[in-house]
């Protein structure tokens, strides 16, 4: 007789809310002898917040994964939904594809009792400069534009952008024109920053520089005086993809990518800091609703976090998506990072994470670093129970902090079609002879 095992929920949450505001993500692999089988249901707690990390090699279903989660927090029952919304920084192009059927998976997906649909609830946001042709070129794709407000970015940011050091003559200068304006004006945009430079008491030369790098971020179609508010980015019940994936490439050692996680981190935090204080305030007074919240819990989800927390290394995300994880939780943020590298993740970050999700990891330095984390409530190595599994897609082990087990698992199949897939060079695989 199969049951529920609920990823992340603790026993006084279970005694009282039961498997209340939890949602399917897999089966647990049951082995009896030689024999392998699927049995226990394997539900992720959607209660409460949790920091999911989830590692594999290149190829073994990460982004798959995600997708799975993000399908799992947006069709909960809408007394749970309404109260969620997922923010998915898309740094690779492929979760659009939410809004559409999974077919390809139709027989498998039979087989768990389920069918493929398209989710209404996907707002895909990309940004403004490139809206109008993306929208051109694929209506159904693309919903909303975004941008960032010029004002949100410090100067220290800036000079990161453009790889200019703090001390030196164009650092020192955008930070006197950035300096100005955040004194006299609540919003300003490039311009505004160029013209300050220009009235500067500065060589003609470092001006010529300094406006010149404006100049090309005003191409990016990513900041404007008046940016995209961070409340329109967190609908509730609804799974908010944002596109970033046309700033694949770097300026200098800080991609235009690592910006926006970090301010985003940043933004994330504090409307949910005042959001919270807001709900202790009802429960101390004794006014708790099931009323709608205002500004929901929000699940962030991040692939390839280890470009972003380098361990021993420092981008534009490091401070706000460190301070994230570490205090995310708390406010009522969770987070759903994946990586290829675990071992070239921040440590700390590891450690924070009270789910683990591990598809495949090979490589010596990863071993070591997830062994290194679970190694206090481990029968045996990560090698182990990896080595023990089936050799199908989607099968991992989960890790689980709160009741210090590890579960083999396989993860249920997409609803949604997967747009992370390798292209292959054939679309269907050639006739058998007769």
């Amino acid at each position: 007789m199969s049951y529920e095992i609920i990823i992340g929920r603790n026993d006084k949450d279970a005694r009282v809310y039961g498997s209340s505001a939890s949602s399917l993500i897999g089966k647990q692999y049951i082995t009896m002898g030689v024999t392998t089988s699927l049995g226990n249901e394997i539900m992720l707690d959607i209660l409460r917040p949790h920091v999911v990390l989830i590692a594999g090699k290149r190829g073994s279903g990460k982004s798959y994964t995600m997708g799975v989660i993000a399908e799992a927090l947006a069709s909960a029952p809408s007394e749970v939904a309404e109260n969620i919304t997922s923010l998915i920084i898309d740094t690779m192009g492929i979760f659009w594809t939410m809004k559409s059927p999974n077919y390809k998976e139709a027989d498998i997906l039979k087989n768990w009792g389920e069918e493929p649909r398209a989710f209404t609830n996907v707002r895909v946001f990309v940004p403004k400069g490139y809206f109008e042709k993306l929208k051109e070129d694929n209506p159904t794709m693309i919903d909303e534009p975004f941008s960032i407000s010029v004002s949100d970015i410090s100067s220290t940011e800036w000079s990161d952008i453009f790889g200019f050091s703090m001390n030196s003559e164009e650092g020192v200068l955008i930070e006197r024109a950035v300096s100005n304006l955040a004194e006299t004006k609540k919003n300003f945009d490039i311009d505004d920053i160029i013209e300050d430079i220009k009235s500067e008491l500065a060589q003609d030369t470092v001006k010529d520089v300094c406006i010149g790098r404006f100049e090309s971020a005003k191409g990016w179609g990513l900041f404007e005086k008046d940016g995209t508010k961070i409340e329109d980015l967190l609908k509730p019940a609804y799974i908010n993809v944002l596109d970033i994936s046309l700033y694949s490439h770097s300026t200098g050692p800080f991609s235009i990518r690592a910006l926006v996680i970090g301010l985003l981190s940043r933004k994330v935090l504090e409307i949910r800091e005042i959001q919270r204080r807001a709900e202790e305030m009802e429960e101390m007074n004794r006014v708790v609703e099931e009323n709608k919240k205002a500004i929901p819990l929000v699940w962030m989800f991040i692939d390839e976090v280890h470009e972003f927390l380098p361990a021993g290394g420092i981008t534009a995300a490091s401070p706000e998506l460190s301070r994230l994880v570490k205090e995310g939780r708390q406010p009522g943020i969770g987070l759903v990072i994946a990586t290829q590298q675990p071992g070239k993740l921040d440590t700390d970050i590891i450690t924070q994470s009270d789910i683990i999700i591990s598809q495949h990891v090979t490589a010596k330095i990863d071993i070591d670093a997830l062994n290194q984390v679970m190694q206090s409530y481990m029968s045996s190595t990560i090698e182990r129970y990896l080595a023990n599994l089936p050799k199908l897609p989607g099968a991992c082990i989960i890790m689980d902090d709160n009741s210090e087990r590890i579960y083999p698992t396989q993860i249920k199949p997409r609803l949604t079609w997967h747009g992370g897939e390798t292209p292959k060079s054939l679309q269907k695989p050639p006739a058998k002879p007769a």
